[in-house]
């Protein structure tokens, strides 16, 4: 009776170990393939009394960039976001943007890129933490 209750031990711990082996994509990707549109990086500090949001894009394909805030949860989706400020696209692609007196607290702060045809994409959160007000 061990030795079939061994027996069966191993071949569900050896089919766990090949159940949870990566499985390698047989075409990877190359870098000469071309890029679409979204954003490089975002990123957040404080600065003053308020936070200074910077972000880069990778194409000229957007037409204007919307630069919003939660102090909820970022990933609830009925978290409110408000818009803090607007900008139109210009030739170099990267781009700063300066929220003053916030709130102490965690703020997150996303950028929704509104492309040429109309559709929207959304960069990645980028949380930061006001201690106080000074």
């Amino acid at each position: 009776m061990k030795t079939k209750i061994t027996a069966i031990a191993i071949v569900i711990m050896a089919f766990i170990a090949i159940a949870a082996t990566p499985i390698q994509s047989s075409t990877p990707l190359k870098s000469s393939q071309k890029t679409s549109d979204g954003f490089s990086f975002i990123r957040t500090h404080r600065q003053g009394k308020g936070a200074a949001i910077s972000w880069a894009f990778t194409s000229a394909n957007a037409s204007s960039f919307t630069v919003q805030r939660t102090y909820e949860d970022p990933t609830d989706p009925y978290a409110f976001w408000e818009d803090v400020s607007s900008t139109a696209c210009n030739s170099s692609r990267s781009y700063k943007c300066d929220d003053a007196n916030v709130y102490p607290g965690y703020i997150s702060y996303r950028v929704i890129a509104l492309l040429n045809d109309g559709s929207t994409i959304a960069s990645e959160v980028s949380t930061i933490r006001i201690v106080s007000r000074h």
